[in-house]
């Protein structure tokens, strides 16, 4: 009995040790295959190794591509700086001229005063008053000695008798009065230089 169980053992050790050897061949030849296969490389891989690019002309176009994105043209900056400095030209407004407005003293007007005058009731405030301050004093350079300019701000209160007894409507509103202090011609809104040149010039 004893002499079978031995037998047994030894045969089930047998078994073992065989399949291991098998287990040990198959692994060795799996690994020559794969050290074999013609898509595994044999050279080790190191850190600081880099591998080139299989595509380098792809790399340089995206490069490129990337660049010019990046980097506006010069030509189209020079252009459109030009074309910003012409509309700022082009809408730039006008330098305002000296309209070198002033107003005469209420105190000192005297209605029936012997000579020719022309009377202006004005603001400052007023975009016609101003444009005609320039015409006024060439005219009055102009006539000097033979028409007296006189300029009355409506905003002053002490100018309300004058507006009353000559009939003040709108500035600018003007009055050619003679000595006596009649009115001999009046306008209201803007007067031409050549028409305001025409009557003062024909009075005797």
């Amino acid at each position: 009995m004893k002499r079978l169980w031995l037998l047994v053992g030894l045969t089930f050790l047998l078994f073992l040790s065989a399949g291991c050897k098998s287990s040990d061949l198959a692994t060795k030849q799996g690994e020559q295959e794969i050290s074999d296969s013609p898509f595994i490389s044999q050279t080790p891989l190191s850190g600081n190794s880099i591998q080139p690019s299989p595509y380098p002309e792809a790399e340089k176009t995206v490069e490129a591509t990337s660049l010019s994105s990046s980097q506006p043209y010069p030509e189209a900056i020079d252009e459109t700086a030009k074309a910003t400095s012409s509309e700022a030209v082009s809408t730039a407004s006008p330098t305002p001229v000296d309209l070198a407005m002033r107003a005469t003293n209420p105190d000192q007007f005297v209605l029936a005063s012997g000579g020719y005058q022309l009377v202006e009731f004005f603001a400052f405030w007023c975009p016609t008053c101003r444009s005609m301050a320039p015409v006024l004093k060439k005219l009055e350079n102009q006539f000097a000695g033979k028409v007296q300019f006189i300029y009355l701000d409506i905003d002053d209160p002490k100018t309300n008798p004058y507006k009353q007894s000559l009939g003040y409507l709108y500035q600018p509103h003007f009055f050619l009065i003679d000595g006596q202090g009649n009115i001999i011609k009046q306008w209201v809104g803007y007067v031409e230089e050549e028409e305001l040149t025409a009557v003062l010039g024909s009075l005797q």
